[in-house]
């Protein structure tokens, strides 16, 4: 649909409570409006808010340019997590009910994707909630482990997925760490706990800093000079949508 200042693509949602604004690298900007509420009253929504919505288009063009085109959505057949070098082969099953994930372990292992399949945010949704469960199991040791060798305690973990940084460090000691993590290298994954945990001791990136990551990851610069294109390793559906 085409209407000034934007084009958008309206949907009418019979559980939605509120108007919501989402623009995605897929499908641009869309409109989400309650069943009843009269089409009309967008086009003024929309101007008021285009500030925000400009920002946002610019950066879905952002990542459009980087990835490259958005391919025609489709379940993944495999999920393999290089991070901490498990796979699984993934089956779907068609039902009236909401999306359902759950795991059987079975050699190789087994993802058995249960629901709604053809609706794909209730599906992103599903196997993100998995992907933030397997990120608990495996990152938050792995973090502790670190934490014990390098001597450098935090606070409490959180497991997100952040659209744009791999972890962080707050100053009251939380360290955040991406699931996305799971689908890159160990040696990646590794420095970039040891990054955050150095924070806890210099909360900047000052040649203070750097010269105490080196001394427990003398090899970081190689390793973080390719961070833009550690995103590459990301699926799409391991995107919040």
């Amino acid at each position: 649909m085409s209407e000034f200042p934007f084009k958008y693509h309206l949907r009418i949602s019979p559980r939605s409570r509120s108007i919501r604004f989402r623009v995605t690298p897929a499908h641009g900007l869309e409109v989400v409006i309650p069943q009843g509420y009269d089409p009309g009253q967008v086009p003024a929504l929309l101007k008021r808010r285009q500030r925000w919505i400009r920002a946002a288009l610019e950066r879905v063009e952002s990542l459009r340019a980087f990835y490259g085109p958005a391919a025609a959505w489709c379940l993944p057949g495999r999920i393999e997590l290089p991070a901490v070098g498990l796979a699984w082969a993934v089956t779907a099953k068609q039902g009236d009910n909401a999306v359902r994930t759950a795991v059987r372990e079975a050699g190789a292992g087994q993802l058995l994707i249960s629901g709604a399949i053809d609706d794909e945010p209730a599906c992103r949704t599903a196997l993100g909630r998995w992907l933030l469960r397997q990120a608990h199991q495996h990152l938050v040791p792995g973090l502790e482990r670190t934490s014990r060798e390098l001597g450098l305690p935090y606070k409490r973990a959180l497991i997100r997925r952040q659209k744009t940084r791999w972890g962080s460090c707050s100053r009251s000691g939380t360290i955040s760490l991406n699931a996305k993590l799971l689908f890159l290298s160990p040696e990646t994954v590794n420095y970039v706990m040891i990054h955050e945990l150095c924070h806890r001791v210099e909360l900047n990136h000052s040649p203070r800093f750097w010269r105490l990551v080196e001394r427990h990851c003398p090899d970081y610069r190689r390793i973080d000079a390719q961070r833009r294109e550690l995103w590459k390793a990301v699926p799409r559906w391991a995107d919040a949508p």
